[in-house]
């Protein structure tokens, strides 16, 4: 028998150079589908949520158990009103912040929402080329409800629905990390 011929060896090594080549895409592909999976996974805890809405800085925050009494500022996790699921899927809770508790007065005047002596933007009438409901006047906000707002662009909140009732929050939330 004679020996291999130079021209054979060469499919071999050209084979272990893609084989080689080959490993590393799987390498990368299996990188993004274990990424893919981590990420899933953490969204779908109850005690994390990664916020991608304008309302609040974008980022992940820890979500804890609702204690009373809330304080202006702390960030709450809302279920989405019924009046505002054709802006808002009901499967993603609106992350906002409290902007006024029991006793504050909340005011919708010449477009713009006011609490207390602090403007918080314009209410608008129309989204999508739909009309959204809002509040008009004044109100005081009850005993065992909050107001939330953001002085975010277009932001919808308490100005769309009205205050929410304590008992139905999901969850306070806490920054962990937040990049805006």
């Amino acid at each position: 028998m004679s020996a291999p011929s130079s021209d054979a060896k060469a499919p071999s090594s050209q084979m272990r150079g893609a084989q080689r080549a080959a490993r590393g895409r799987r390498w990368t592909h299996t990188t993004t589908i274990l990424t893919l999976v981590l990420v899933g996974g953490l969204l779908s805890l109850r005690w994390v949520r990664v916020n991608i809405e304008p309302s609040v800085p974008v980022g992940i925050y820890r979500l804890h158990a609702v204690r009373t009494p809330l304080t202006r500022g702390t960030l709450v996790l809302v279920p989405v009103p019924a009046s505002v699921q054709r802006w808002k899927s009901p499967w993603t809770p609106l992350l906002k912040p409290v902007a006024a508790v029991a006793g504050d007065q909340v005011c919708v005047k010449d477009e713009g929402l006011t609490i207390g002596d602090e403007n918080y933007g314009r209410v608008y009438d129309e989204a999508g080329g739909y009309p959204l409901p809002h509040m008009e006047g004044c109100l005081t906000v009850g005993e065992g409800h909050i107001f939330v707002a953001s002085k975010a662009y277009r932001s919808l909140d308490s100005r769309y629905f009205s205050a929410v009732r304590v008992e139905s929050l999901i969850a306070i939330a806490t920054p962990v990390w937040v990049w805006r």
